[in-house]
């Protein structure tokens, strides 16, 4: 008898335990939810503007793809501003439009407050959007190159003819020349970018003019 109470005893701290321990770590898993949870609304919490974009909409009649569509409200949502900078939101649109190869595009941005009582305020941004001609690069001409050779200057452009006009690899080009430029002792060299179009066939050409400068000692 005594045996058995023993055991019994001894189940009893067992069971006892089990159950400590069942609520300390029900404790500790609350308490890393608890904890976890303000770093989701971190980034709200940082944004000292106005506003943040919560939704976006495009017209129903735009001629953007799906995947278009993805990329630009990827873009924007989530992205803090202030009433005087609606124009910013237009020209980020506009400047992806413009890597679509919608040269021409226009962007006419405005917004609706969807929750006044929240800070910053989520807003929807409706965009009318003018796609306009989807433009292909018909040549490539590079003027005022001589401390290279066309040999090294074509293998750097992010755009080749035939390609769509993508204005984002234009920029990558202008970035990639002066730094080649840089690295041959011409830091001050200036690099600009020029587009001409032509209507007929939505073509353009694009033009890349080198000013080298002196060639440091």
């Amino acid at each position: 008898m005594a045996i058995f109470q023993q055991r019994l005893r001894w189940y009893h701290s067992l069971s006892t335990a089990v159950e400590v321990m069942r609520t300390l770590l029900f404790v500790a898993l609350f308490a890393v939810c608890f904890v976890g949870s303000p770093s989701i609304a971190a980034p709200q919490d940082l944004c000292d503007k106005q506003f943040v974009v919560s939704q976006v909409n495009l017209p129903m009649t735009t001629q953007l793809s799906p995947s278009e569509q993805a990329t630009i409200r990827a873009r924007l949502i989530g992205r803090c501003f202030d009433d005087q900078q609606v124009a910013e939101l237009a020209g980020r649109v506009r400047d992806t439009l413009q890597s679509f190869g919608y040269f021409r595009a226009t962007v006419s941005p405005t917004i609706a407050v969807v929750d006044v009582s929240r800070h910053p305020q989520p807003v929807l941004l409706n965009l009318e959007v003018v796609e306009g001609a989807r433009y292909k690069v018909r040549e490539i001409t590079w003027l005022g190159i001589k401390a290279i050779s066309s040999e090294q200057i074509i293998p750097i452009s992010q755009i080749r003819p035939e390609d769509i006009l993508d204005m984002s690899k234009v920029r990558e080009t202008l970035e990639t020349a002066r730094r080649l430029y840089a690295a041959i002792g011409y830091p001050t060299a200036s690099i600009v970018s020029e587009v001409q179009v032509q209507e007929a066939g939505h073509w353009v050409s694009l033009y890349f003019r080198v000013v080298e400068g002196a060639q440091s000692p």
